[in-house]
């Protein structure tokens, strides 16, 4: 029991040294570990916000570029943000997208940007398509020259026979401006309506 007591007694702590040196490893491990976590962190959201922005881009001009391949008519050119045409439904109801459009299938589709917003109105229905729309310009043409890629604008309803899409979108959610999240796609597309001789 005596030498239990003299053990007790003699049992030291660590010393001002050991216990910084040991706080000082701790805190470079640690620091190590956050800043691993912090740029996984940031490029999943490079990532991930990428891909919205194109997915989101990618999907609202493939449905435009449709439908206006299909316009029977355009009716009103509002701006280079706001179009105007009639086409038929989808998908055809009653006729065949080889026939022409009978009467009872006409819709007006209006493709209209308001605020950041990408709207598509069908038979008085608005919808918005994506949000985060930087800018959606429409090029109206009459006539295109593909040996040299130019066409002659027009700004005459009746005469457009070719329009050209440029849709540039960002992320829908606020991201700031050197965030990894901020991300942006710019897509194009020159869509020539069929139905239109």
């Amino acid at each position: 029991m005596s030498q239990l007591r003299a053990v007790l007694r003699d049992q030291r702590g660590f010393t001002l040294t050991e216990l910084l040196v040991v706080a000082t490893v701790l805190g470079m491990i640690l620091a190590g570990v956050v800043l691993i976590q912090m740029q996984g962190q940031q490029a999943y959201l490079f990532g991930s916000h990428r891909v919205e922005v194109q997915q989101n881009n990618r999907a609202a001009l493939e449905l435009m570029v449709r439908d206006l391949r299909s316009a029977e008519s355009v009716t009103t050119l509002g701006s280079p943000t706001d179009l105007t045409f009639v086409t038929c439904q989808d998908p055809y109801p009653t006729s065949a997208p080889t026939t022409p459009c009978l009467p009872a299938d006409v819709v007006t589709v209006r493709y209209q940007v308001v605020g950041t917003t990408l709207n598509r109105t069908v038979g008085g229905t608005t919808t918005p398509l994506i949000g985060g729309v930087q800018t959606l310009t429409m090029a109206y043409y009459s006539a295109w020259d593909g040996a040299t890629n130019t066409g002659t604008t027009t700004t005459t309803p009746a005469s457009v026979k070719l329009v050209r899409l440029q849709l540039a979108t960002g992320t829908e959610d606020y991201a700031g401006a050197g965030s990894p999240a901020n991300q942006y796609a710019t897509m194009e597309s020159l869509v020539r309506l069929r139905n239109i001789p």
